[in-house]
């Protein structure tokens, strides 16, 4: 065999065996890499799992959290000695975060806004002038049209009417869902509604309706006094301070005017003081 044949041979040989070691060391790097993308990939998969019971637990603690909070401010807003101040005090601060902290904040806000209509609702009466309007004095300077105090029960009125809107709106889904200013997931919003759930009790609206539905019915009684005397005018005068009418039919339909005022208003005094007691 000539020198050239074998050389070639020799080059093939090589070749082939090069190529067999190439591809052994090729299929070797191929399982070390597999194997360290593996255990790669579990100590990846291990970190997340760990991260998401982390976040989880950490989620659930926070929960906990603001349960207590709010278990805390329903003590306040139910016991007997009322303590605003501390109330006040709760709800001026906050103590969670992220998404948490966003559902906290809606509910401080929502309650604090419900609290105040709660009280202007109480105060309201206490606000009304119905004695004064209805003395004899009065009468006197304002009678026998009575424009001023008119005037001032129509503005009574106003403001009553602008409460009742308010509570209903207090009490609308939608109303109390824009205390959320930023949108959150609807574990978190379902999580708000069952907290606000307990601000919203029907027995506490309907009190806070009561209260409005007597404050009117007493506006009303008054109205009901000035408008007789208004058209009644040619059949009354004023002696010895006392309002003296010229048949007995319109004297009782007066008198009855009268007490129907004097009823409303001591129903609803009775039940301010009763409040008052609640609170003391």
């Amino acid at each position: 065999m000539s020198k050239t044949k074998l050389y070639r041979n020799k080059i093939i040989i090589y070749r082939i065996e090069h190529a067999i070691i190439n591809k052994e060391v090729f299929y070797m790097k191929v399982k070390k890499w597999l194997k360290r993308i593996g255990i790669g990939f579990l100590a990846i998969a291990s970190l997340f799992v760990a991260l998401i019971i982390f976040l989880v637990i950490k989620d659930f603690k926070t929960e906990e959290k603001l349960n207590r909070e709010v278990e805390e401010i329903q003590n306040i807003l139910n016991a007997t000695d009322f303590n605003e101040s501390a109330l006040k005090k709760k709800l001026n601060k906050t103590i969670t975060t992220g998404d948490y902290f966003k559902v906290e904040r809606a509910y401080k806000n929502y309650l604090r806004d419900y609290l105040n209509l709660n009280n202007s609702i109480i105060s309201f009466y206490d606000k009304l002038e119905i004695e004064s309007l209805l003395t004899i004095d009065n009468i006197k300077t304002d009678g026998k049209d009575f424009i001023k105090t008119r005037s001032k029960l129509n503005s009574y009125t106003d403001q009553l009417d602008q409460l009742n809107v308010t509570l209903n709106s207090m009490t609308n889904e939608k109303k109390v869902m824009s205390y959320l200013k930023e949108e959150i997931d609807d574990y978190y919003k379902d999580y708000y509604k069952q907290i606000i759930g307990d601000l919203r009790q029907t027995e506490a609206e309907k009190e806070l309706s009561k209260y409005l539905e007597d404050s009117s019915n007493l506006l009303k009684n008054t109205k009901g006094v000035f408008d007789f005397l208004s058209e009644q005018q040619q059949h009354w005068v004023i002696e010895n301070d006392m309002v003296l009418f010229d048949s007995q039919e319109l004297l009782e339909e007066y008198q009855k005017i009268i007490s129907e005022i004097i009823d409303s208003a001591k129903n609803t005094e009775e039940k301010i003081q009763e409040e008052a007691q609640d609170s003391v």
